[in-house]
């Protein structure tokens, strides 16, 4: 296209010049007599021939100049067009994008017109309201809205939300509003943009979870009475089979014979059962008790455990290894149930051997860091693992280890509650050892992975 320009520019800049060669060689031979037109032509003078020279040679100059504007105009032309092509494909690209969002979108001026709207903010809102106020059309007022996130906005040049019911013939029942400035260049407040959300799906949700959450505290709640009305009518006729028994036993003579056997049988049992009460209380309590978390120095608990067993069962040999400094984030007072069930059971499963061994410490798995118990005791069936935090799950024969097969069901309570994870592993008769990770404090990072022995 320029080339095609600078032919037509340089064709009329030879004719220009042939022309003004002919008039002046015309004017010369028959204005001033100066020869005849030819002579003029082939054989101009001198003078003549320096002044057509002249005239040609800043023609010529003027020429190029003209060239060299025509080809820059082109150039800056062709760089507009690509400009304003590609401004045209990015704003096409904008607003498929933002009619493209799933939340409404809407443009405000200073006085509150609309001045844009997307396709999901036309729908939110019922229609096309472009050049109308917001709070004519949305909320049928003629002034604005006290609660405008937008005028907040506007005032204090921040973002601020809004949580709005609608009314009941809205196409959704709750939206979140969120709207922050928009500045020219030179910092100035020009618009406001408004982005509206669908938040009805989350608000049914929050208020089925609230209703769930108070039937679920009532039903706790009647669960704990119930737990313990069972507790106290269990107990009273526990109380009178004891109580009977014990009168047996001091009545009767043949304190070895079938009678005093029967008599005993009574008695064990009725302390069994009360264990196992007591048992399900504790369970239940720790179920439904309220929890009031902060850093807990596990290792001194572990140490003051060891020590009372040690000092009820003074006769045993155990190796005891607990790692100095563990904390964990948990409510104390399960902390130490927790771990009285996890070195008790511990304690009880290596009471036939020799010379027992018994570990707390923390190591790092593959699930993360993890507390851990471990024992050189009976050990147990890994393909029975599964059953080991179920309520009245025994692996072992209750006439060589007694329990009530409640223990393990409450230190899997206790870490569900704290929102951690147990597990354990072990072979029979090659010991056992139970892991169990509890979440960090909100905003605390991850402690460090060390191995503590």
């Amino acid at each position: 296209m320029p080339h095609f320009r600078q032919r037509h520019i340089i064709i009329m800049a030879v004719i220009c010049g042939i022309l003004f060669w002919l008039f002046d060689t015309i004017i010369d031979a028959v204005l001033f007599s100066e020869g005849s037109v030819l002579q003029q032509i082939f054989a101009p003078s001198p003078r003549e021939l320096w002044l057509r020279g002249t005239f040609e040679f800043f023609l010529a100059l003027f020429t190029v100049f003209i060239c060299l504007i025509v080809r820059q105009r082109y150039r800056l032309e062709h760089d507009l067009q690509h400009a304003l092509a590609e401004v045209a494909t990015e704003r096409a690209k904008s607003e498929s994008i933002v009619a493209a969002i799933g939340d409404g979108i809407s443009i405000q001026d200073t006085n509150l017109k609309i001045l844009y709207q997307n396709q999901v903010h036309q729908q939110l809102s019922g229609g096309d309201f472009v050049g109308s106020f917001c709070f004519t059309v949305y909320d049928q007022r003629d002034t604005a809205c006290p609660d405008c996130p937008v005028l907040a906005a506007f005032r204090d040049g921040g973002i601020h939300k809004l949580v709005k019911a609608l009314p009941a013939d809205a196409p959704v029942s709750h939206v979140e509003m969120t709207a922050s400035p928009l500045r020219d260049a030179a910092g100035n407040v020009v618009a406001g943009i408004e982005l509206v959300r669908d938040i009805s799906a989350y608000v049914q949700t929050q208020a089925e979870l609230a209703r769930k959450a108070s039937d679920l505290e009532a039903v706790n709640r009647e669960l704990e009475a119930f737990s313990s009305s069972v507790s106290h009518d269990l107990r009273k006729p526990l109380t009178i089979i004891y109580t009977a028994a014990q009168a047996l036993k001091d009545e009767c003579n043949d304190s070895h014979g079938l009678s005093a056997y029967y008599v005993k049988t009574i008695h064990e049992a009725s302390q069994r059962m009360e264990d196992l009460i007591e048992a399900l209380q504790s369970l239940a309590r720790i179920s439904s008790c309220s929890m009031v978390k902060s850093d807990v120095d596990l290792s001194a608990i572990a140490l003051e455990i060891s020590l009372e067993l040690c000092m009820i069962w003074p006769g045993r040999a155990v190796d005891w290894k607990i790692a100095e400094g563990l904390t964990g984030y948990g409510d104390p007072r399960l902390m130490r149930v927790l771990l009285e069930n996890l070195l008790g059971n511990a304690w009880k499963y290596t009471n036939e051997r020799p010379q027992a061994e018994i570990s707390f410490g923390r190591t790092a798995t593959p699930q993360g860091e993890a507390f851990f118990v471990r024992d050189n005791g009976a050990g147990f069936d890994m393909s029975r693992v599964g059953e080991l935090f179920k309520p009245f799950a025994r692996l072992h024969d209750a006439r060589n280890f007694p329990g009530t097969g409640i223990g393990l069901a409450t230190v899997g309570r206790i870490i569900e509650r704290h929102g951690g994870t147990v597990w354990a592993e072990g072979a029979v008769n090659a010991g056992a050892v139970f892991y169990f990770i509890l979440p960090p404090a909100a905003g605390d990072g991850a402690a460090p992975i060390t191995h503590h022995e």
